[in-house]
């Protein structure tokens, strides 16, 4: 508690003194002392954000407590997607209709000309023009649902041959097991870790399928760019996923911790493919009218500039 305190008046200070247009929390415990800090100081417009679901309730039951002082204090809160805005209206007893949404924007310069790289993506990776790249894009953590995926993969590999699964992401301990499962199933030879990567657009444009397996999400930032890149994806329907693939030819969604239905997923999508060229560039232009940079920067802007 003497710590939350000597933080709360050291943000009460700097905020009397420097006088912001806005004062703009993010993530649980930073919302709280944001909104009692902003309040204290009398700024003008408390903005704090949910960014995910809120499960860090449950972990942590003092946060619920917090949360709702949080929302009280504020005068606007922001959601990065609807189904969040919708769980946290739940949770804590908010007006949904209060919360303002504004979606993850995406640096999607980083997807032009991508297609340049596939040919040489495909040859470092060691897939042939015949074989089709499956790529999740996420930490090596259990509730992004690796294991769940190995599983479904498994199941879909004898229906379609040719079928190669990358998995690149940090390794958070569990890389050796999910291999090991690869190896039990039969499919070891066909799931590679890839461990960290920095060239995420590059990887993408080698791949022919995205998957986002996650048990819970809020707005997966993976899943914008697997859709950018222009991949068809099959993903749980959790959090912000369905929002992010709507309207989306070829997506998919499945069930959450379901490895049979992330498999008939996966068989929906593979028996389409190859999937017309139109398909491709509709996802492509689609995240970009959607999921810019520029559209969530104007957002908050307006949002800061109602501060004056």
């Amino acid at each position: 508690m003497l710590v939350l305190s000597a933080a709360v008046a050291s943000l009460v200070a700097r905020i009397a003194l420097s006088r912001p247009t806005a004062v703009h929390a993010l993530l649980p415990l930073t919302n709280f002392l944001g909104a009692v800090a902003g309040r204290i100081a009398f700024a003008r417009l408390v903005i704090t954000s949910r960014r995910g679901l809120g499960n860090h309730q449950e972990r942590w039951p003092r946060l619920k407590r917090m949360d709702r002082i949080a929302n009280r204090l504020s005068h606007v809160v922001v959601a990065n997607s609807h189904a969040v805005a919708a769980d946290m209206a739940a949770r804590d007893d908010y007006d949904v209709h209060a919360v303002k949404v504004i979606p993850n924007g995406l640096d999607l310069s980083r997807f032009d000309d991508i297609e340049n790289s596939r040919a040489e993506t495909r040859l470092k990776l060691g897939l042939s023009p015949d074989e089709i790249g499956i790529v999740i894009v996420a930490n090596l953590i259990p509730y992004k649902g690796h294991r769940d995926l190995i599983q479904a993969f498994a199941l879909a590999s004898p229906r379609h041959s040719g079928l190669r699964l990358f998995m690149a992401g940090q390794d958070r301990g569990i890389r050796e097991a999910l291999l090991d499962e690869a190896a039990r199933l039969g499919v070891g030879s066909k799931v590679q870790a890839l461990g960290s990567r920095t060239d995420v657009p590059v990887l993408l444009a080698g791949m022919d399928i995205g998957v986002i397996a996650s048990h819970e999400e809020g707005f997966c930032n993976a899943l914008m760019e697997k859709l950018a890149a222009g991949l068809p994806v099959v993903a749980t329907n959790v959090g912000g996923n369905p929002e992010a693939v709507s309207g989306m030819p070829g997506c998919v969604l499945v069930e959450a911790r379901d490895p049979a239905d992330l498999a008939r997923g996966l068989l929906a999508v593979l028996d389409r493919m190859p999937e017309p060229l139109a398909d491709r560039k509709f996802r492509q232009q689609t995240m970009r009218q959607r999921y810019s940079i520029a559209a969530m920067v104007d957002d908050y802007e307006r949002l800061y500039l109602a501060g004056r």
